[in-house]
């Protein structure tokens, strides 16, 4: 097609060729055309654009339709429609799409009003909100799944009006501005903002009858359609319109308007809705006189927050709204003294100089007594503690307060806090467009995402990237992104003019006054782990757990740590960057020092967890004092930490000074991760611990964890790397001499070679591992390689020998005090009665095994248990326990993150339903089983997918019924 060709989606789907609208095709062509401009200039793909259109509901030729609409679109597009897998691509410049040109002028709009060119902001919204042609995707949004784009594109259009309102009325522009609202009032009836705005601005003309009118036309639409009162800003304007003008009873000051000294409020609020309409509701009902607490970290954005919420309820308080910077949070200034901050209220309202108290009381009274019978807000900004707060409260119930804090000012009686915290992804990256512009992020969506992510969601630190990006029009996100990939540059990066990252952090620190505070605070920095206790802040320090706790508590207050659940504190990323910084104060020594009392901490631990989880495994006896009561607060603390445990590990090995830590703390987490999988961070904690041992020159501990490596791959059936791992450790060990290793890693590969098939070559390596373990005179691994030994007897059928050695391994567990393998050598004779045919004993044998067990366990074994339960109640016609069971079995797998082991779960589950009689509930688990055979790269795939084929060809041909006998 020629001409200079347009797209729309702000009304119906729309292509114009020269200005003049071009037919676009049937509604799902529509559709397909408005899917691709909804990412344009971004692959989109087949399945997107098929969710789009048909839900979760799609015809069979969902993806025929949809190429042939795209051919036909090409017809009228041309070559800017592309392929581009696993979809198609559709280029639209700037200029070309209504929804560009729209987020384009309406950035401009805010950047304008935002520095106070409100003409020329009016102008700009205006020329925005003329885009608009009716309902967005108003064609095609009852089709499919368009409700979520159509509804953010409303809620940009209603946006963009409340800001161009308010621009309008800041002009002074009142009658006009009303003549828009009545109009969007009317379309919009149960939108309160409009409400708001049109009851202010009759109120504003003193047209009180006609307020009153509005309001009490906005509450019946909110009780009619959604039985909702008006809210606390809405209700407080209809309060005042139905009040006779009032008569001036204000005390004296100074002569003319009511002094208004808010700043001008950002822009830019992005995703703070919610605490805006909390502020907003407390500052407004309520009785007494409102008291609000902002508090949160540097940079998160507290003071805009509060001033757009002053401003929006700025008409309630007719007698003006005062403003204070107490200078809480401004690098190298002192607080505002509570006497200096209580002398420049004074001065406003009206007191001579020589009349303010000196007194700080005195000032105070004097302040209470001006304002017991005025309307006014108070808004006090970067306050440093309750100590300068409290001061500047006044007493009458016709004033508010609002104070913005790093601290909580948890000791300000009567406040309602809200607490501030990072943006989440979406809206940091809408903030960022907001200030770079749509069309540079939509560009690099995937850039944008990383970059907000970088940093941390921070508004400050978004605020300043964003305005160097704004400034260098010839930069990429991808520019900003890769000077910020080095974290000794970041915060040097986010600085511009005056307002830099690193100095906002610089007040709170520098404000610090515990005198064990600031040295936590650089050492905290220096740990990798995402959190840390107070008993590992105590190890850190040096110090005991309640010294440690008191300057944690500063910490916490001075927002330079989180505590986002009791006793666990964290740092924002860009903070641990500051205090990474901050632990430089410190010598190399103190610093590997610290880190070495961590681990020895960590290391203590685990080893007692492990001990009372595992009795009778390879953990050592518990030595020293007792740091948990049970077993279950073992593993508690086990799960907890297991982020920290990793993050210590691989930390650790980087360095000569503290690899020695690493490889102990790799090796006694073994028997965790064996036990509860997390097999990611298993083969991290391994990898890490075998390249501590290659540093330290450690060959023993090498082998060591090249086995445990090697156990961490059989988890995921990658058969191949665990062999290769075992021959290489089986080596180490020989060339050292460490018998034990060689039994290890002897007993490993006996498995592997079971799991292949190899009946005679994995007894084989049991019984060698079983005569190194004789003569260690090791009898808890003798009796473990006894029931291998049993097991593999099992597998090659040979089941008479096969009890023998796993009743041995029984009791030779039981006398070494081991119950897991004996639990484990239960479970062998158990498996084994049930290919007898004698079910009720398997059922004995296994009920004994998961008795000596107990709670908690091995997972994996668990669900092998569980599995051969299974098949013993379903051998003894015990349908109902049988697939509860076998249920059970999948659940212990799934914890054990044990994937092969989770596949012939689902696979015996499947089964055991088509025998109930469920066979639409087996093929599911089937399918199951077959995703996770394939994804392990198992042989058993090709079994299963026969065995679905042949179980749904039975189906269909007796018509979904359970044909007789099928199971």
């Amino acid at each position: 097609m020629s001409g200079r060709l347009t797209f729309g989606l702000l009304g119906p789907v729309q292509i114009c060729a020269d200005d003049q609208p071009v037919p676009a095709g049937p509604p799902r062509q529509r559709a397909v055309l408005a899917a691709l401009l909804l990412h344009a200039n971004r692959a989109t793909a087949v399945d997107d654009i098929v969710d789009l259109l048909w839900g979760d509901e799609p015809p069979r030729t969902a993806r025929k339709n949809v190429q042939l609409y795209v051919w036909r679109l090409r017809q009228l597009v041309g070559d800017r429609l592309a392929s581009d897998p696993p979809g198609y691509r559709m280029t639209v410049g700037p200029a070309e799409l209504d929804v560009s040109r729209f987020d384009a002028l309406l950035e401009s709009a805010r950047a304008a009003a935002g520095s106070g060119l409100s003409e020329k902001a009016a102008t700009l919204y205006r020329c925005a909100l003329d885009l608009w042609r009716g309902d967005p995707l108003a064609d095609v949004a009852c089709l499919g799944s368009f409700g979520v784009n159509v509804a953010w594109l409303h809620r940009q259009r209603l946006t963009a009006y409340e800001e161009y309102v308010d621009v309008g009325l800041d002009l002074g522009r009142h009658h006009e501005m009303l003549a828009v609202l009545d109009e969007l009032v009317a379309r919009y009836p149960l939108h309160e903002r409009f409400a708001e705005q049109q009851v202010m601005t009759l109120h504003h003309l003193g047209r009180r009858g006609e307020a009153v009118d509005a309001y009490r036309r906005c509450r019946r639409a909110l009780a009619d359609e959604l039985e909702l009162e008006p809210g606390p800003v809405l209700h407080r304007l209809g309060e005042l319109a139905a009040k006779p003008a009032p008569t001036d009873t204000r005390a004296p000051g100074p002569a003319g308007t009511a002094t208004r000294q808010l700043p001008h409020t950002v822009p830019t609020l992005v995703g703070r809705e919610r605490a805006l309409a909390a502020l907003r509701d407390a500052l407004s009902t309520g009785p007494g006189m409102p008291l609000c607490v902002v508090s949160g970290p540097a940079g998160v954005g507290k003071s805009a927050l509060a001033v757009r919420a002053a401003h929006q309820v700025a008409d309630s308080f007719p007698d003006g709204q005062l403003y204070v910077d107490l200078r809480g949070a401004t690098a190298g200034v002192f607080p505002v003294s509570p006497l200096d901050a209580l002398g420049r209220l004074l001065r406003t309202l009206g007191v001579a100089e020589t009349a303010i108290p000196v007194d700080v009381a005195e000032a105070s009274a004097t302040l209470r007594s001006l304002l017991a019978d005025r309307r006014l807000l108070l808004v006090l900004d970067n306050a440093y503690d309750a100590g300068q707060v409290r001061p500047l409260i006044p007493a009458g119930a016709g004033c508010a307060v609002l104070v913005t804090s790093r601290r909580s000012l948890s000791d300000v009686d009567g406040a309602t806090h809200l607490a501030l915290d990072v943006l989440d992804d979406a809206d940091a990256v809408e903030l960022l467009r907001r200030l770079v512009g749509a069309t540079r992020i939509d560009a690099e969506a995937d850039t944008a995402a990383r970059l907000v992510r970088r940093l941390g969601g921070l508004p400050l630190a978004i605020r300043i990237a964003g305005a160097r990006l704004a400034a260098r029009a010839n930069w990429t996100l991808a520019t900003l992104d890769d000077r910020l990939r080095d974290e000794h540059r970041v915060l040097h990066e986010l600085r511009l003019g005056d307002v830099a990252v690193r100095s906002s952090f610089l007040v709170s620190y520098q404000h610090l006054t515990h005198p064990l505070a600031p040295r936590l605070f650089g050492l905290i920095g220096t740990v990798d782990g995402p959190d840390v206790t107070c008993a590992v802040a105590a190890a850190l320090l040096d110090v005991d757990v309640s010294s440690a706790l008191d300057a944690l508590d500063e910490l916490v207050d001075a927002r330079l740590l989180d505590e986002p659940v009791a006793n666990r504190y964290a740092l924002h990323d860009l903070i641990r960057l500051f205090a990474r910084e901050r632990a430089e104060d410190e010598t190399g020594a103190q610093r590997t020092a610290a880190l070495n009392r961590m681990l020895t901490h960590y290391l203590e631990r685990t080893r007692h967890a492990v001990a009372l989880l595992r009795p009778g495994t390879r953990a050592a006896p518990i030595s020293g004092p007792a740091h948990f009561v049970d077993a279950d607060a073992a593993l508690e603390w086990l799960i907890a930490e297991r982020p920290n445990l990793v993050a210590a590990v691989v930390q650790s090995a980087a360095s000569a000074a503290t690899a020695r830590a690493g490889v102990e703390l790799a090796d006694s987490l073994f028997l965790f991760f064996e036990m509860r999988g997390h097999v990611g961070d298993w083969i991290t904690v391994d990898q890490a611990g075998i390249a501590a041992a290659e540093r330290l020159g450690d060959r023993v501990a090498q082998a060591g964890l090249l086995h445990d490596l090697a156990v961490a791959y059989f988890h995921l059936h990658r058969t191949e790397e665990a062999t290769r791992l075992l021959r290489r450790g089986l080596e180490i060990s020989r060339a050292v001499g460490d018998d034990e290793g060689q039994a290890r890693a002897l007993n490993q590969l006996g498995v592997l070679h079971g799991m292949a098939g190899e009946y005679e070559e994995s007894a084989e390596c049991f019984m060698r591992s079983l005569r190194l373990r004789q003569r260690l005179g090791d009898l808890r691994s003798c009796a473990a390689t006894k029931g291998n030994i049993g097991m593999a007897y099992r597998l090659a059928g040979r089941y008479e020998e096969s009890i023998r050695h796993c009743r041995a391994a029984a009791r030779l567990a039981r006398r070494s005090a081991a119950p897991e393998i004996e639990a484990n050598a239960l479970g062998n004779l158990g498996e084994v009665q049930c290919l007898l045919g004698r079910y009720r004993s398997a059922l004995h044998y296994l009920r004994r095994g998961l008795a000596v067990a107990g709670v908690p366990v091995n997972e994996r074994n668990r669900g092998s248990l569980m599995g051969t339960l299974a098949e013993a109640c379903l051998g003894d016609g015990q349908f109902g326990p049988a697939v509860r069971y076998a249920e059970l079995a999948v659940e212990a797998m799934r914890r054990a993150d044990f994937r092969h082991g989770e596949a012939v779960a689902l696979r015996r589950l499947g089964r055991m339903l088509f025998r109930r009689g469920d066979p639409a509930g087996g093929i599911q688990q089937l399918r199951l089983a077959l995703a996770l055979f394939t994804e392990v790269g198992s042989a058993e795939a090709d079994e299963v997918r026969a065995e679905l084929r042949a179980r749904t060809a039975r189906l269909e041909v007796h018509g979904g019924r359970r044909p007789a006998g099928a199971g």
